[in-house]
Order: structure tokens, then C-alpha cells, then sequence
């Protein structure tokens, strides 16, 4: 036993070492695939931003005993641009496609009128008819 002073009270025992934060599996598989959305032209983006939301909720509801709360905003943020990355470049592929085939250039659009154009003196030769296959003819104007 010990022996305490008059006046002097014990102090007030310790609180119990604070359980360890286990980090959220969600959280972390949220980043990863959100930052893989990158290869994948956005397609990943969105299961990485489903991943990470769902991560955000369940540690705001787990009361302090699952962390990696910084992990799931870092991947709804990064799951975000690399959907608006994907969005981008798809209506990039969109347009030039749109553009490709309302040309009149491409293959399949008129021909050319050779004995009318005063910049070409030759017309082209039909293929195969002067040059081996696999050799190619390359005119140019005078």
C-alpha cells in the first residue's frame, strides 16, 4: 500500500490506449482505380469515384474507428478529372470522325477530272500498270 500525504488526492487513472485506425479498403481501392481511370479513358474514373464515395460515408458513419478519409477525397478528386479527361477526349474522337466523314477529300469522294486540271500534266497511272507491286508513284505538280 501507499501511503498518500493529507490534502494530496490520487490522480485520476489513464484512459486506455485509443484503438488503432484501421484504414479503409474502400478508400484505398477508390485512389487506385480512380487513378487507373487514366488508361482506360475515364471508364475507370467512375468506379473509382462509386469506390470512393462509398469509402467517405462509411468512415463518417464508423465514429473515428476507420480512417483514410484524406485517401477517399484524393480519389473522388482524381476519379473526377480522369472522367472529365475521358470526356474530352472522347468528343475530341467525336468530332474528328464527324469531320472525316462529311469530307469530300476522303477515299470515296469524287474523282478527279485529270485531262480538265491545268496543275497536273499526266493523269495518274491505273495501278499496276507501270510500276511493280509494292512500289509507289508519287506525282507532283509543275
Amino acid at each position: 500500500m501507499t501511503h498518500t500525504p493529507p490534502g494530496m488526492t490520487t490522480p485520476p487513472p489513464s484512459p486506455p490506449p485509443a484503438a488503432p485506425t484501421k484504414t479503409s479498403g474502400h478508400a484505398i481501392a477508390g485512389l487506385i482505380v480512380g487513378l487507373g481511370g487514366l488508361c482506360t479513358c475515364g471508364v475507370g474514373g467512375i468506379a473509382g469515384l462509386i469506390l470512393s464515395v462509398v469509402a467517405l460515408k462509411k468512415i463518417d458513419a464508423s465514429g473515428g474507428t476507420l480512417g483514410g478519409r484524406g485517401l477517399a477525397i484524393a480519389g473522388i478528386i482524381a476519379s473526377a478529372v480522369c472522367i472529365l479527361v475521358g470526356l474530352i477526349i472522347g468528343l475530341g474522337v467525336l468530332v474528328a470522325f464527324l469531320a472525316a466523314s462529311r469530307s469530300d477529300t476522303h477515299y470515296g469522294g469524287p474523282e478527279r477530272d485529270w485531262n480538265d486540271d491545268p496543275d497536273w500534266s499526266t493523269p495518274a497511272p491505273s495501278p499496276g500498270t507501270l510500276l511493280p507491286p509494292g512500289v509507289a508513284l508519287v506525282l507532283c505538280p509543275r
